[in-house]
């Protein structure tokens, strides 16, 4: 269609420059605050003879700061070929810390000084939250390169990024030849200081000085003006945001809207601004006509808060700015000509269609601009613009701060043409989600108690409006019914009452609650399902039509809910719960038809948000495990799905599927048709089994989605006469979903199980089916024809994943389910995978006590591996079954001396003990005494007092991570702890010495060794497998062996060597009782 000319108003406003000033006047209370770092030129630049007095300076400039966790942090790198963090912003906490830390620098050497990779290093790493950068809480953040010499790679890119992210950036120059590079990296030429000589560079720390304070002080800061727009007329303005973005970058541009509105004549009869943010879904948060001044738009803004969310619907998005916003009754002026403007900022491509919602939006004469950064599509934008000339493709949306220029002049002065079609006008708000095609019958319960009230009750509306708008209702597509409940149910209006969404969400706008001090949430449940699910009242249950209850709650029940739960669920009704303020959340989990259906908010206010959540799972998931085929469509074929996930297929190979064999392959091809597959996004396996498993590919076979598609197409029946599943599921675990088959369990990737069987098998499938439960692994188990349905309850996660149907020619229906799963974000798949731990934990033997204490090297060659040690021991933590009555942690750090960070009874549950993790800090210190730890550890922490539970017989483990051999004698204290019957385990990284980890260790299989922190996942897997086999049964048997000391004399040993790692088993024994 033609383009509309577009007319400008008034000459280009907006930014006149970006640059740096500094404050005359500070402010009255001064934010005594910075990140700094220093990143220091480490070649041959320097050189060994001078790299002292470089260092110095660094010192007598920390040592005129005021350093400290809420004030200054401080972190340092050097940088030659390659940079080296020597520390990190958040791993000392005070000066003096700091101090002997850069005292203990040492010269690294190196020819090339590659000063562009170590630019790159401290903007995506050094200043980033998990290394302690504070930049999202407005502290900001300085950057001081101390250089000798030119770089000799390009360092352009790092210069930008940091640039982008507002560093402030000194530079200290010795001698000359480097001193046009740093002039260009710094953030004025004012900030570049010259040194003649390395005798010179001391001096150098009372001129640095004053500067680094001025940035602390906030005397100097990165000023990017916006200028007053004087002449700037009429106009609406909707800033429409991509909420999935994440905070930082949320952040970034609700700053950047302050700013421009700060410039704006705000009024309603001059600029108004509106905000709406989206993902699947468009949450409106401010309308136009909502304020009609700079100080309450603003304070609104100041409110403006992150939304979580996968993907984006941008058609969906545009839709709701058309039929929700640019409305008369929400201030939209268009029809008195006023030009409404668009801004659209995302970092993804949507996942729905936008022309048509584009199109509509021309049609008015709306003038659309559109920004993208990262994955957003140049092409799908320049299709939402109104013109391809307001397309603007940013790295990174925090450059907004720092150039705004030609967006804000647009926005100031674009005027367009209003064309023939007017603003669509609906009495209730409406937006239609095209890209599914949903069938349910949906009953929203609502606590009509004062545990709710009224004050509540419009945030209550919101999420019921919020979740109505995105389905399409109507007769034969989704049914829509509400009751209320306190001591007494209330039915507000059928399943069949109303049969457009325009009446629903009009009968939704005149509820008023009932009223009452008490809840039968049980009975109310039980009500619903005698009167409201129904044929007479609208049910199509008997049609196979998915039924779901939605209750949404504010307080506890004074009945029983649990029983009434479990009955509405065996009658095929989905409950989901959505709850706040004084609701029980714990229990409210026992009552949804599996516990990741239960939502909970603390405040009311916040249940709007919950519609994002919810609204994947209440299209797709279903309630039932036993399938019949029905004529009903319930979803269309989903959008390709990203995100890493490993999904391996176990089938059925036996002579007994063999005419039916095209079934399974057209299911394995419609099951993993929406995945992404690539090696660095889904990776997928196929095996068939009889007696045997056959491997028809490994995760790692193939490296594309049609690689695997004609492997699929090309499989042909193994063939067999009996099924050995448990056999197979061993198979799986061992081999197939191991690292070197193509596995990323260790880098936390969610794994996936697909098992589909027509037989019972003749082994047992039980522990098998644990031990991949154990191991985090979601297992999903059809059964058709002749499979034993407890058998495929047993092998699955939990009997939803359990699916039975008659035919292969059912197992369409069954494909669709499983996408449902596979398919979900990877915030609900954590949920499940916790739920597979614990599911697992409860059902399998390997749920023992155990106490369990890590004592990890704290000395300084550790310190930029620390990250990666905390990483190690929560991954190893989230394996465990952490309560007070089964497995307790505690962590100890050492170098000359040790520390504990937290005893065995410190903390209670798993997220305690992760956060805590989460917290710790680098000890420090010259020198290791590992002895002196080892002894720490049998007298203060394997003690009754500190919660160790050795006296009841549960066994005592110690796991040993260290990097380098021990200043005094260990071979005493090991011997100790082997007398109590301490089981230690030893982690070598780099130069560990292994003889002396094996004296430690309780048997010299029980040792680990890698040569780079990095490298920790790797060896997680056999660790926590070790661990879970440390039963009390097996400790009494495994007798302790310390190199040169015979133990073993007068014990019985007998030890599975299954369980040690082959590389550190030199020998094998067998001794009898002397």
């Amino acid at each position: 269609m033609r383009k509309h000319r577009m007319l400008p108003l008034c000459a280009l406003l907006g930014v006149l420059f970006a640059g740096l000033l500094p404050k005359l006047d500070a402010q009255e209370e001064a934010q005594e605050s910075a990140d700094l770092v220093f990143l220091i030129d480490g070649s041959e630049n320097v050189g060994a003879a001078n790299f002292p007095r470089v260092r110095d300076l660094a010192m007598k400039v920390i040592e005129g700061l005021d350093v400290g966790r809420d004030t200054i942090r401080v972190a340092v790198a050097l940088y030659s070929a390659d940079p080296e963090v020597q520390f990190f912003l958040n791993t000392y906490e005070n000066k003096a810390a700091v101090l002997d830390a850069v005292k203990t620098i040492q010269f690294t050497g190196s020819k090339e000084a590659n000063l562009g990779a170590a630019l790159e290093k401290v903007a995506e790493s050094l200043l980033s939250p998990p290394s302690g950068g504070r930049a999202e809480e407005g502290v900001p953040q300085a950057l001081v390169v101390i250089s000798a010499g030119p770089s000799n790679d390009d360092f352009s890119a790092g210069d930008r990024a940091l640039k982008a992210a507002n560093v402030i950036t000194f530079g200290v120059v010795v001698g000359g030849m480097a001193t046009a590079e740093l002039e260009t990296i710094a953030t004025d030429k004012s900030f570049v200081l010259s040194a003649p000589d390395f005798r010179a560079v001391a001096s150098m720390g009372d001129q640095l000085l004053p500067y680094v304070n001025g940035v602390t002080q906030g005397t100097i800061v990165v000023q990017n003006e916006f200028t007053e727009a004087l002449e700037v007329g009429k106009r609406d303005i909707i800033f429409l945001i991509d909420s999935t973005m994440g905070a930082t970058t949320i952040n970034s541009l609700r700053e950047f809207i302050k700013r421009f509105v700060d410039t704006m004549p705000i009024g309603p009869d001059q600029v108004q601004v509106g905000v709406a943010q989206f993902s699947n879904a468009a949450r409106l948060e401010i309308d136009l006509n909502a304020y009609g001044s700079k100080e309450d738009l603003n304070a609104a803004l100041g409110r403006l808060k992150p939304r979580p969310g996968q993907v984006v619907n941008i058609g969906v998005a545009l839709d709701f700015v058309r039929t929700n916003m640019l409305r008369a009754d929400k201030g939209s002026r268009i029809q008195q000509g006023v030009p409404q403007l668009v801004l659209l900022m995302t970092s993804k491509k949507s996942s729905d269609s936008v022309g048509q919602a584009a199109e509509a939006l021309q049609r008015m004469g709306v003038l659309t601009l559109a920004a993208g950064s990262k994955t957003a599509d140049e092409q799908e934008l320049k299709q939402i613009a109104f013109d391809e000339s307001l397309v603007f493709m940013l790295n990174d949306f925090r450059i907004l701060l720092r150039n705004p220029g030609m967006i804000v002049s647009l926005l100031s002065t674009l005027s367009g043409v209003v064309v023939t079609e007017g603003p669509t006008e609906p009495v209730v708000e409406i937006t239609t989600v095209q890209t599914q095609r949903v069938v349910r019958d949906i009953v929203f319960m609502v606590d009509g108690s004062s545990y709710i009230g009224g004050a509540n009750l419009p945030y209550v509306r919101d999420f019921i409006v919020g979740v109505v708008n995105l389905l399409d209702v109507r007769p034969d597509r989704v049914r829509i019914g509400l009751m209320q409940f306190a001591e007494n149910p209330k039915i507000e209006f059928y399943l069949n009452t109303h049969n457009t969404k325009q009446d629903v969400l009009a009968k939704v706008g005149q509820l008023r609650l009932m009223g009452g001090s008490a809840l039968n949430t049980g009975a109310a449940m039980d009500y619903a399902l005698t009167n409201m699910f129904q044929a007479s009242t609208g049910s199509r249950q008997r049609q196979g039509v998915q039924q779901v209850l939605l209750l949404i709650t504010g307080g506890p029940s004074q009945d029983e809910v649990k029983k009434i739960a479990d009955k509405v669920a065996v009658a095929g009704v989905l409950t989901f719960t959505v709850s706040a303020g004084q609701a029980d959340e714990a229990y409210l989990k026992t009552v949804a038809f599996v516990p990741n259906l239960a939502y909970h908010e603390s405040r009311f206010s916040s249940l709007p948000s919950v519609v994002e959540q919810i609204m994947t799972p209440l299209i797709t998931v279903v309630g039932d495990t036993d399938i019949s085929v029905t004529d009903i469509e319930i979803t269309k074929e989903p959008a390709v799905v990203r995100g890493e996930r490993d999904v391996a297929f176990l089938i059925d190979g036996s002579d007994n599927v063999r005419a039916d064999f095209p079934y399974i392959r057209d299911f394995i091809i419609k099951v993993i048709e929406p995945l992404d597959i690539g090696q660095d996004r889904v990776r997928i396996s196929v095996v068939q089994h009889s007696e045997r498993p056959a491997p028809n590919f490994y995760l790692n076979t193939y490296k594309n989605k049609a690689e695997v598609l004609r492997a699929v197409n090309d499989l042909r029946l193994a063939g067999g006469r009996n099924l050995n599943t448990g056999m197979a599921l061993k198979f799986m675990k061992d081999t197939i979903l191991s690292p070197v088959h193509g596995s990323r369990a260790a880098q936390n990737v969610p794994q996936f199980l697909i098992v589909l069987t027509a037989g019972k098998s003749k082994d047992s499938v039980k522990e098998s089916a644990g031990a991949l439960k154990t191991n985090g692994v979601v297992p999903f188990a059809v059964g058709v024809k002749d499979a034993d349905p407890k058998q495929i309850e047993a092998i699955s996660h939990n009997p939803s994943f359990a699916f039975n149907v008659k035919e292969f020619s059912q197992l369409n229906m069954v494909q669709q389910r499983l996408n449902s799963y596979v398919s979900l974000p990877k915030e609900e798949l954590k949920v499940i995978l916790d739920q597979a731990s614990v599911h697992a934990i409860s059902v399998h033997t390997d749920a023992v006590k155990r106490d369990i204490v890590f004592l990890l090297d704290g000395s300084d060659g550790t310190r930029s591996g620390f990250p990666a040690v905390r990483d190690f021991i929560q991954s190893i933590v989230g394996k465990l079954s952490v309560e007070e009555n089964r497995d307790r942690v505690s962590v100890v750090q050492y170098a000359d001396k040790p520390e504990a960070h937290f005893y065995l009874n410190s903390h209670k549950t798993k997220d305690a003990i992760i956060n805590a993790v989460s917290k710790m800090r680098h000890k420090g210190g010259r020198s290791l005494n590992t002895g002196a730890a080892l002894q720490f550890v049998r007298h203060r922490v394997f003690t009754a007092s500190s919660g160790s539970r050795r006296l009841e017989g549960v066994p005592q483990i110690l796991i040993l991570l260290t990097s380098k051999k021990s200043r005094d004698d260990v071979k005493g204290p090991a011997v100790a702890l082997k007398d109590l019957e301490i089981v230690s385990l030893g982690v070598g990284v780099g130069d560990a010495n292994v003889r002396e980890l094996e004296i430690i260790s309780f048997q010299p299989g029980f040792t680990y060794q890698v040569t780079e922190f990095s490298e920790l996942p790797t060896i997680q897997p056999q660790l926590v497998a070790t661990l879970k086999r440390l039963s009390k049964d097996t400790e009494e048997s495994v007798a302790p062996v310390t190199p040169g000391i015979p133990d073993l004399v007068g014990k019985n040993f007998s030890l599975d060597l299954s369980m040690l790692n082959p590389r550190y088993i030199p020998y094998s024994l067998s001794l009898e009782q002397c």
